[in-house]
């Protein structure tokens, strides 16, 4: 019987999870207009976002960030409670290069590097719910390669390559009843995704519509299962071993629009779609036998959110401030298959920022965002029962550098 219960309930949590696991774009002004800007994109960024806006820019531009991304969890089942705390400092560096055309057409390329997607967890030592995770530690990093082409003077176009290379480190108790054991997975691996993109700018109306679509990419991973502390009879089954899993970054679809409110004053709108049903499981398979499976069934994503952008402020003609607000919808995972891996629901964002021109081609950005996830309780006879409140804060500090930063767009 002992044997039934090791089997069933280790290693099934992973560090992917249905919108949570996707992080914002680190470029200090994508975060501070809260990954609202698909149709205004102004800079070498745009490698990631919305390719097709690279053919807007000439010459070349550089854009280098730091950040902070901290998240803060508080799991309860009375009397029963445990909090972490988890900090990250994912970067983001991206260059383009763009040139005008004869009659109004242009193009531009742009290569790019983020963590797009990732997470970090450690919970306390022997907290109750260390039978189901200890510890977990995710990067998504993503190198990015983008071309664009301006056929006409109110049509863009863009493609991107997208290579993904990922790490995984997960830790689990095992209680075997006399004494606490540790079950550990360290993974790598990596996956290709390609985008497409589209940006419009009707004549002679202040508007501009972007379109985006990044297709799903499949990461193969593969590592090695360690366990430590078995005893003697459990050791033919929980051996240390190679692994492997795939997992899955979704289909994105992104559309924004960008309207010309008032000289200096752009507001914007967009929708986003994250196609986390296909998502389906987590299976691990070892080479010495060992196979876990988790059903997930997670839902699919919605995100629309409203941001607005005031360059030039009267008072101060270097300034520029950003504010946007966003509501995702559809990350709460079925509560059945609920892990405090990492924890996820729907959630508001609010963020806020600034820009500054130091110099005419060189400008210095901030961006700050708060994630306020719903509280999400487990059910069900599988999951660990209690109730999760999860918070996120991002904050970005850049330079961004071009040769048409001063030009009014």
């Amino acid at each position: 019987m002992r044997t039934l219960i090791i089997t069933a309930t280790i290693l099934v949590p992973t560090a992917a999870s249905a919108g949570g696991y996707l992080v914002p774009s680190m470029n200090p002004r994508d975060l501070a207009l809260g990954g609202v800007a698909v149709a205004d994109q102004n800079g070498p960024e745009a490698t990631f976002l919305n390719t097709a806006d690279l053919s807007s820019q000439d010459g070349l531009a550089i854009g280098v960030a730091g950040a902070l991304a901290s998240n803060r969890t508080d799991w309860s089942d009375s009397p029963r409670s445990a909090s972490l705390s988890q900090s990250t400092t994912p970067p983001a560096v991206a260059v383009s290069y763009g040139e005008k055309l004869p009659f109004d057409q242009a193009w531009g390329v742009g290569i790019a590097f983020g963590v797009p997607g990732g997470g970090s967890l450690e919970w306390p030592d022997n907290w109750a719910g260390q039978e189901s995770v200890r510890s977990v530690k995710t990067q998504v990093f993503g190198f990015g390669a983008g071309a664009a082409f301006q056929l006409l003077p109110y049509f863009r176009f863009g493609l991107n390559y997208t290579r993904y290379q990922a790490t995984e480190e997960i830790h689990q108790a095992l209680n075997y009843l006399d004494h606490v054991g540790d079950a550990g997975l360290a993974l790598a691996g990596g996956g290709n995704s390609i985008g497409v993109a589209t940006e419009i700018v009707p004549p002679q109306v202040p508007l501009k519509i972007g379109v985006t679509y990044q297709h799903s990419s499949t990461i193969g991973m593969t590592g090695h299962a360690h366990f430590s502390d078995v005893p003697p009879a459990f050791q033919p089954m929980l051996h240390d071993q190679p692994i492997s899993e795939d997992f899955v970054m979704p289909d994105v679809v992104r559309a924004g629009l960008a309207y010309q409110a008032m000289p200096g004053l752009r507001v914007m709108g967009s929708y986003s779609w994250e196609h986390w049903s296909q998502y389906r499981s987590d299976h691990f398979v070892g080479d010495g036998g060992f196979v876990a499976d988790q059903p997930r069934r997670y839902n699919d994503v919605h995100t629309i959110g409203v941001a607005g952008e005031w360059r030039h402020l009267p008072v101060l003609p270097q300034l520029t401030v950003r504010a946007a607000v966003t509501r995702n919808v559809g990350s709460d995972q079925p509560t059945d298959t609920l892990s405090p891996s990492l924890t996820d629901a729907s959630r508001w964002a609010l963020s806020i920022g600034a820009g500054y021109d130091i110099l005419p081609r060189l400008r210095v950005d901030l961006g700050f965002q708060h994630q306020l996830l719903d509280s999400v309780t487990a059910s069900g006879m599988d999951a660990l029962p209690g109730t999760y409140k999860t918070s996120i804060d991002f904050l970005s500090v850049g330079l961004n550098w071009r040769m048409d930063l001063a030009r009014n767009r």
